[in-house]
């Protein structure tokens, strides 16, 4: 009897340390697997490919803090873009200029560039289509001129030599938009990429230039330039855009990236254990540094639906008629954009 017992209280303690350890085991295993599952969402979206056509989005370097979305993306997250088409590739430019010319040949299927030159390139015949709203933020523009100049004010620049990267392109057209506005004359010197403008101002080639402020942010910092005007745009800073062709032939080819750079837009912007600062404060230390991410990250907003606002393409259009760089009189806010992939609101 006392062996039965004995026998029965040992089976009790066993049980008992199996529940304990099947608990333990339990705890760890769904902590893990929350951990895991959090951490990977960031990154991977375990979707079905919607599309296999080999597609190629062109942008603008994504060394270029004005749209550190892209080098986010380019940088952090083309594995779970080619979960949307295995096919994608990703090829940077200097310009949008260089942009909208490789859409137009089709070396390039889809761009990633400023709204401006979209519209003003459509308005010119340019058989382009914007998809989505990239970046929700206006853009920002400061004109800079090396801080050993006497120059303070706008209107002292008037007759005076700016340098831009080429013509049709956000800064040259806002300048366009400030002569046009405050009666000012400037002579253009078009010298390729914001390198050359920097190199412009430190050799004198040139009195100012018309930048994004986190482009020039460490050189405004440091007293290598200064600001002499700072405006803001009524229009979201960059859009989506492809071909009317390609648009036609491979819709699920656009829908792929389009969904695809919206995730990766969410997965910027949600900011998980200050992931994305983190990796801005590194890439563009060169540029802005540390202090500088985070300033950038809270002024810039990236879109997470891609909602084409079509009353702020409307305005664009009527400013850009009023200074002469649209002249295309047919032109209308339908012929700019597609409601195909994205909300449309106003």
């Amino acid at each position: 009897m006392n062996n039965r017992k004995v026998k029965l209280g040992i089976s009790k303690s066993i049980l008992i340390m199996i529940v304990v350890i099947m608990i333990i085991v339990a705890v760890i295993g769904g902590t893990l697997g929350y951990y895991y599952t959090q951490k990977s969402s960031q990154v991977v979206t375990s979707v079905k490919p919607i599309s296999t056509t080999p597609v190629t989005i062109g942008a603008l370097q994504g060394n270029d803090p004005d749209i550190s979305a892209w080098g986010f993306t380019e940088s952090q997250l083309l594995p779970m873009l080619k979960e949307y088409d295995p096919n994608i590739k990703t090829q940077d430019f200097s310009t949008a200029t260089l942009v909208i010319q490789g859409l137009e040949s089709g070396t390039i299927q889809v761009g990633i560039i400023s709204t401006d030159s979209i519209v003003v390139a459509i308005s010119k015949g340019a058989p382009l289509v914007i998809v989505a709203t990239y970046r929700v933020t206006p853009a920002v523009r400061d004109l800079v001129v090396n801080s050993k100049t006497p120059i303070n004010s706008l209107f002292q620049l008037n007759n005076t030599e700016d340098a831009e990267p080429s013509p049709g392109i956000l800064p040259t057209i806002t300048d366009e938009y400030l002569e046009y506005k405050y009666h000012l004359h400037f002579n253009f010197e078009y010298v390729g990429s914001f390198q050359g403008q920097i190199a412009a101002l430190i050799t004198g080639k040139a009195t100012f230039a018309n930048v994004n402020p986190f482009d020039a942010y460490k050189l405004i910092q440091n007293g290598t330039l200064k600001v002499v005007y700072s405006f803001s745009l009524k229009w979201p800073a960059y859009s989506v855009v492809t071909s009317r062709s390609f648009l036609k032939e491979h819709p699920n080819a656009v829908r792929a990236v389009v969904m695809g750079l919206l995730k990766a837009n969410q997965i910027y912007e949600s900011n998980v254990n200050n992931q994305t600062v983190s990796f801005l404060a590194s890439y563009y230390q060169r540029i802005i540094g540390s202090e500088g991410a985070i300033v950038l990250f809270k002024n810039y907003t990236y879109s997470t639906n891609g909602a084409i606002n079509v009353t702020a393409l409307q305005v664009l259009i009527n400013t850009y008629r009023e200074i002469g760089v649209i002249t295309n009189s047919t032109l209308t806010v339908n012929d700019t954009y597609t409601n195909e992939f994205v909300p449309i609101v106003t």
